[in-house]
């Protein structure tokens, strides 16, 4: 809520935007998987803090999207 854009990194966001679209498009395939496989890129190609970045993030958007009745998936 209160980033600014320019204090992301590119690549986190395009990390995001991956792991969003395999939760919200992949139904076979667990959160926590997702989540695993798209916290591992950070950690391998992006800045040393990304990776709890990442899981933060996806972690905040997973449970409101549990909690607004969008997602149904484990």
């Amino acid at each position: 809520k209160n980033w600014k854009d320019d204090r992301l990194a590119d690549l986190d966001v395009e990390i995001l935007q991956l792991a969003l679209s395999e939760i919200l498009n992949f139904p076979t395939i667990p959160i926590s998987v997702t989540m695993d496989e798209y916290i591992e890129y950070a950690k391998y190609f992006s800045t040393p803090k990304s990776a709890k970045f990442i899981n933060g993030i996806l972690g905040a958007i997973v449970k409101e999207f549990k909690s607004e009745n969008k997602l149904f998936k484990n």
